[in-house]
């Protein structure tokens, strides 16, 4: 409204002529006959501090609310005030969302919530996706899209959008179409109010009439026209939707005066403590501090600055679908043509074909996934900016269907049988296209030269899907790629070369370590946002990541073959009668041999580490898919096996001697060779059954760097189940039988001690003793906690990755490393001992029997 001064004599009454909307107040004039007029005063500087506070009213949420029209719910922010549903999100809603994604994925619906209480369509709340400025400043709900107000700071949300041109209408300055009835009717309709601004101008002459003292209520219209009803005395409460300024003249002022940057109460008291007003129970104004009473929101005339208490309140909700605004989430087929503003829809599993949305001019987001969809017709949408055609039945992908999209940006296919990429030579290039999703597709070769159409791609999404191999021409020719993601695929064949000329490139997610070397990725590249799980074991340069695992290899191993080589020549040379004579020493011989196997497998894994170190990144895939590490890995399993075999004899040979010694059934000659024999097939079978070739598909022996992959991760890798079968359910048995049977021939050893009087073979008795405890001990030390930890993972228990490398460098093969001592080189040093005990005995007696001659 066009503000026009009267003469001075009546200070600051004015005469309202209806041009453009101003703020204004009520309030004493000095003339009697302003006594109808409005008046107003600009905010100024407080002379003195007033203590006394606006009355601000506490309301019901449910109080005058039937006549809402809105779809939206209301939600409560967390200092809580109301606001849309859809404007939850909103930065400039002052929700105070200290964590949106959260926050908006946890809306309450009607039941739960009094907030959401004040919506009659007594709907619940929907989440929905957010639109993200093209600078990636901020997002915007697309409700917000293509209604002529910027609000990102790139103006992204509506640069791009096209408008219908509705010629029977009146078009506006600012772009927006109005009713002609709307034009010139004391209301300015347009967001520039260029309805109002060439009408002429309509002076009001309101009746001069005497206005009543207070206490009052004031009430406002939308054309400037206010009431004031008289109250019975000056301690009536005011209403709901009134605020009462202090002093002793009671005036009850509109809740949306407050803090309206005008001072409204007569002392300017309603613009105190702005900064840090709350309206609990009451919306609040977008990217404002006004307030409004719910009886306020769709009643025709806007009262917030941005008129967002007005908005979407002629739309209604379709009975199968969930709406926040103009965005609506319908499972099910519902009459699409008669909502025509809509701009966001997710149609998944609702079988909704593209023929049925052509109504739909300013839809921005769509999805019909899962849609049954075998193809993308020709469909023509202007303002589309994301299409969503995730698990369908697209086996082909026709790229010229998606010309008539022009500034599609984001486009997602995931899930969908694709096989194929069919160009048309006459079809542009598709430049507006800057997200691809591709994810779960069974593409197995990624080409570059198939998504040429796509040159401006910013984010790619390859996640799950069958690619094992990439291009000569890797990434490089998608210069403007921001994010990759190549999840849950072990990239086989790739250049070294392939993120080459990506300097945009800021994030990368992947399920290969290897993808995250300094050497592979971009010059610039930040290292810390390639997102792979880490290599427990090999890191890019070495084999072994750490010198602690590398040193304890050389160590173990060393110390394996030192010890075993040493007990087979002592044996060999010094015992090589008695081992055909008894069971226990070819059974230990045996055992020997078997332990200098897996001493023979550290040693062949630490040459490998020293080979490929500084650049075992590139070489990985060599060394892993190499016959010596098959053969390292054959090793490993079998001196395992044959070794838990071979204790799993003693144990027995022990058992029969000391249990039954007058018994005839012993480990003799023949039958310790026969036994011998069937241990060393049984673990050649069971290392062998991996390397056969209807099984080569396993790659077992080729999962890790360390040749063996051991079943105590929660990977699922191929031949898992045969390895747990192996190396945790048979070894377990053995364990348990060796276990049983050397606690039968400790209390059997205990017992004939107890009973015998001589303290010689009880002190023989006692070494046996300790020999047994120390053996069960050090089998229990290696296999139990391999034991338990590959249940603990077969159950999906997570077991961290530092533990694995224990189990492979250190658990694994220490037994190798102490047998020797237990079996050998311990009774060695015993014999020793009692040759020089029998020695010193013998001289003792010498010299008794020449002092007694």
């Amino acid at each position: 409204m066009d503000v026009q001064r009267l003469p001075s004599s009546r200070d600051a009454c004015v005469s309202i002529s209806v041009r453009e909307t101003i703020l204004f107040h009520p309030t004493r004039c000095s003339e009697k006959n302003c006594n109808s007029f409005l008046c107003q005063s600009n905010i100024q500087p407080l002379e003195n501090d007033r203590t006394a506070r606006v009355e601000f009213p506490v309301v019901n949420n449910t109080a005058g609310v039937h006549h809402l029209r809105s779809v939206s719910i209301l939600v409560r922010c967390p200092d809580e005030h109301l606001t849309h549903d859809f404007l939850s999100c909103d930065s400039e809603s002052i929700c105070g969302v200290v964590d949106p994604v959260s926050h908006c994925t946890s809306r309450t619906d009607s039941r739960s919530d009094p907030a959401s209480e004040v919506s009659s369509t007594g709907r619940s709340a929907v989440t929905t996706e957010m639109f993200e400025c093209y600078n990636r400043e901020r997002t915007v709900h697309y409700s917000l899209l293509c209604d002529f107000r910027h609000d990102c700071s790139d103006q992204s949300d509506e640069t791009h959008c096209k408008h219908q041109v509705e010629t029977d209408k009146f078009s506006c300055s600012s772009g927006e179409f109005l009713g002609k009835d709307k034009v010139c009717d004391g209301l300015s309709d347009c967001l520039d109010a260029s309805d109002e601004t060439m009408c002429k101008s309509k002076h009001l002459s309101p009746p001069i009439r005497q206005r009543s003292p207070p206490p009052v209520i004031i009430y406002l219209d939308g054309r400037g026209n206010f009431t004031d009803v008289a109250m019975e005395r000056n301690t009536t409460p005011c209403p709901a939707t009134h605020f009462r300024c202090p002093g002793q003249s009671v005036f009850c002022m509109p809740v949306f005066l407050r803090c309206n940057e005008v001072n409204d109460c007569p002392g300017g008291e309603d613009e105190l403590s702005c900064a840090d007003f709350t309206c609990p129970g009451f919306y609040r104004c977008r990217g404002s501090s006004v307030c409004l009473h719910l009886s306020h929101l769709c009643d025709g005339w806007p009262q917030c600055p941005q008129r967002d208490d007005e908005l979407n309140c002629d739309v209604p909700c379709p009975s199968v679908c969930q709406c926040q605004g103009l965005a609506f989430v319908c499972p099910q087929p519902f009459p699409t043509d008669n909502f025509p503003d809509l701009r966001y829809l997710d149609a998944e599993g609702s079988g909704i074909v593209p023929s049925a949305l052509q109504q739909n001019f300013y839809l921005v987001y769509l999805s019909l996934a899962d849609c049954g969809m075998d193809t993308w017709p020709r469909a023509v949408f202007q303002n589309l900016q994301l299409l969503d055609l995730s698990n369908n039945m697209v086996r082909s992908l026709y790229f010229h269907n998606f010309s008539s999209l022009p500034i599609l940006r984001v486009l997602r296919l995931k899930g969908n049988p694709i096989r194929s990429f069919i160009k048309d030579d006459s079809s542009a290039k598709l430049h507006s296209v800057v997200s691809l999703d591709l994810s779960g597709t069974p593409i197995t070769t990624f080409n570059s030269s198939q998504l040429a159409d796509f040159p401006s791609l910013e984010v790619l999404n390859l996640s799950y899907s069958r690619v094992s191999r990439i291009s000569e021409e890797g990434f490089s020719p998608f210069h403007k790629l921001r994010q990759l993601d190549i999840r849950g695929r072990e990239l086989e064949n790739y250049p070294s070369d392939l993120f080459t000329g990506l300097q945009h490139l800021s994030s990368i997610y992947a399920s290969n370590f290897k993808l995250c070397c300094r050497a592979v990725l971009p010059e610039l590249f930040n290292a810390k946002l390639c997102f792979a799980p880490q290599d427990e074991l090999s890191s890019c340069d070495d084999l072994l990541r750490s010198n602690f695992y590398r040193v304890c290899l050389w160590v173990i191993g060393i110390l394996s073959i030192l010890g075993n080589a040493g007990c087979l020549v002592v044996r060999m040379i010094f015992q090589r009668r008695s081992i055909t004579k008894s069971g226990y020493n070819m059974f230990v011989t045996n055992l020997s041999l078997a332990d200098f196997l897996m001493g023979m497998y550290l040693t062949i894994v630490g040459t490998a580490d020293q080979l490929y170190r500084g650049n075992y990144w590139w070489k990985e895939k060599t060394w892993k898919s190499s016959v010596t590490c098959r053969v390292a890995g054959f090793l490993s399993l079998l001196s395992s096996e044959v070794s838990a075999l071979m204790i799993c004899l003693v144990t027995l040979d022990r058992f029969i001697v000391l249990r039954f010694p007058l018994s005839s059934v012993r480990f003799k000659g023949r039958s310790a060779v026969v036994a011998s024999g069937l241990a060393w097939l049984v673990g050649v079978l069971l290392a062998a059954v991996p390397l056969m070739s209807s099984l080569s598909h396993w790659r077992f022996y080729s999962q890790t760097g360390i040749c063996i992959p051991l079943p105590v991760t929660r990977i699922n890798f191929q031949g898992r189940d045969y390895s747990f079968g192996v190396m945790i359910v048979f070894n377990f048995i053995l364990f348990v039988a060796i276990a049983c049977g050397q606690a039968v021939i400790y209390w059997s050893i205990r017992a004939n001690s107890m009973a015998s009087q001589d303290t010689t073979n009880a002190s023989r008795d006692l070494t046996v003793v300790r020999r047994l405890i120390t053996v069960v001990i050090s089998d229990f030390l290696c296999w139990f906690p391999i034991g338990v930890l590959g249940l603990m993972a077969y159950n999906g228990v997570t077991v961290p990755g530092e533990v694995n490398v224990a189990m492979a460098i250190f658990v694994l093969p220490l037994n190798s490393a102490l047998n020797p001592f237990l079996y050998t080189l311990n009774i060695v040093i015993e014999k020793r001992r009692k040759a020089q005990e029998n020695r010193l005995r013998k001289f003792l007696l010498t010299q008794a029997k020449a002092e007694k001659m």
